[in-house]
């Protein structure tokens, strides 16, 4: 409910609750001023009823006098009736308007000749009431009637009908409906103005502007008029956005500082990985340039037979071709094709994977161990770079097992909760691991085993590329792979890749592996 619509039903309901107490106590107050008004009047007229029935009744006893007096009496408008009562208590006489006749057929006569005059006899004193009936208030009063020895000589009872009072009563209640009925009327035209004037447009504008200010818009803000509550409202608002406005842009200067000192520090970093791998590239060619310098050497000193030649001449092709596989190498690393996305069965490819490298398995006498979900979903990738990545992972668990250790791959489905807590986009992953029984990984070298030409074996065993090489063909799938070990006992490959990767995402679909 908008909160004009509250303001106006408020109100509504306040004024129909002031208007009816209003009301209520103004026709109490009506009915008593009349009903003061009666008895005082009422008073007046027993005390003359009284004088000439004392004359006529209470003297004389002249019964045909007492009627006709009581009949002229009794048809006067407001006169309900009169009943003269004798000492016993029982009525000698009752005016024609008490009784059932045509002349006034809408009068009930019940209410005044139920009323009993015994009090008046017991007191001698006068007594006064109502006998209300449906539609009509009578007032009544009782007097008694003395002879002119001022003896007891009967009673009379006179009745007063209160038209005057049912019809102010009336009249109060229709004008209390009509102007409540009005004073609504106004009041919510005047509050619908007011609250749509000072209220409503300001609040819609309000409304605007924080939208706008939700785009981007930092420069919006609001025209403030007049000095209410929601115009301070308006300025506090103009200020907080001149906040926020500075900022925003204190925010974007000090991100372009970061992005600067960012920039430097991958500059400070490539550069500390060019000296990396100028190390690691003299580490690896030195030792085979030593050996062909050897050999060379060797045959220049003196003339060798043409079996010793070939077979220094082989050891020297020999080394030139690790040299040649370790520059092949350093320029496949430094120059990762693209991926080219296809529909690949992770099941299949680690199942082909394990039939290429048996050979080396069975000459290790390594046990394999593959737990696959049975229904793993195709993923969008590059089977190639999948295979050389596991092919990786392979070769370095061979490397360090000996005879009777195990191998065991897994894969399934991951949600982004299970490995890191704070995505929240809800997408699925799938999960390869590789895990050895074999020495595991000291603690110091975790941290290094994904370091281009990081190697703990031999020289002449291993560049230390493999890992490095991995780990980017996992990132460019949109991946991440980690390391878990513990040294004696595992070394364990975790692997996640997008399993809800659409077909086409920055890739031509070109067929399925």
């Amino acid at each position: 409910m908008k909160l004009g619509t509250k303001l106006v039903v408020s109100l509504v309901i306040t004024t129909i609750v002031t208007m009816t107490v209003h009301g209520y106590l103004s026709i109490q107050q009506d009915r008593e001023n009349i009903v003061r008004e009666i008895r005082v009047g009422m008073r007046g007229l027993t005390r003359a009823i009284q004088a000439a029935l004392n004359d006529i009744y209470g003297d004389k006893k002249d019964l045909e006098a007492t009627q006709e007096f009581i009949d002229r009496v009794g048809s006067r408008i407001n006169i309900h009736g009169i009943v003269v009562y004798d000492t016993s208590g029982k009525p000698v006489a009752v005016s024609v308007s008490l009784q059932e006749t045509q002349e006034f057929p809408d009068l009930d006569s019940k209410p005044i000749l139920r009323i009993d005059p015994s009090p008046v006899f017991e007191n001698g004193k006068g007594m006064e009431g109502y006998a209300n009936r449906p539609g009509q208030l009578v007032y009544y009063r009782g007097e008694p009637i003395f002879s002119s020895d001022n003896k007891l000589a009967g009673a009379f009872v006179l009745g007063r009908r209160g038209w005057g009072l049912t019809r102010t009563i009336e009249a109060r209640r229709n004008r209390i409906i009509l102007t409540t009925s009005a004073l609504i009327l106004l009041l919510c035209l005047f509050i619908l103005i007011i609250v749509r004037r000072n209220i409503s447009r300001p609040i819609r504008e309000l409304t605007d502007r924080i939208r706008e200010i939700g785009k981007g818009q930092w420069e919006q803000r609001i025209e403030v008029s007049g000095r209410d509550e929601v115009s301070y409202l308006a300025e506090e608002f103009n200020r907080m956005c001149a906040r926020l406005e500075e900022t925003y842009h204190r925010l974007v200067q000090e991100q372009q500082e970061r992005l600067g000192l960012e920039k430097n520090l991958r500059h400070s970093e490539r550069l500390a990985s060019v000296s990396k791998l100028a190390a690691g590239l003299a580490h690896e060619i030195g030792t085979p340039l030593n050996i062909i310098a050897g050999r060379a050497e060797h045959l220049l000193r003196r003339q060798r037979s043409p079996e010793e030649a070939n077979e220094n001449l082989k050891i020297i092709r020999s080394q030139i071709d690790r040299i040649t596989g370790i520059v092949r190498q350093l320029l496949e690393f430094s120059r990762r094709k693209e991926p080219v996305l296809r529909s690949v069965d992770i099941s299949a490819l680690l199942t082909n994977v394990q039939r290429l490298l048996q050979h080396q398995i069975e000459e290790k006498h390594v046990a394999v161990a593959l737990d696959l979900r049975a229904t793993l979903p195709e993923i969008q990738a590059d089977p190639e770079l999948l295979q050389q990545l596991f092919i990786n992972l392979y070769l370095n668990s061979l490397y360090v097992l000996n005879a009777g250790g195990t191998i065991t791959i897994r894969a399934d489905l991951a949600e982004d909760e299970e490995s890191q807590p704070n995505r929240t986009n809800g997408r699925s992953w799938l999960k390869v691991s590789f895990e050895d029984n074999g020495p595991g990984i000291p603690p110091e070298h975790i941290d290094r085993v994904f370091d281009p030409f990081f190697t703990t074996k031999d020289i002449g065993e291993g560049t230390g590329l493999g890992l490095s090489v991995s780990y980017g063909i996992v990132k460019e799938h949109g991946g991440d792979i980690r390391v878990e070990s513990e040294p004696g006992r595992f070394t364990r490959f975790v692997i996640r890749l997008p399993a809800d990767l659409p077909c086409g995402e920055g890739q031509e679909r070109t067929g399925r592996a």
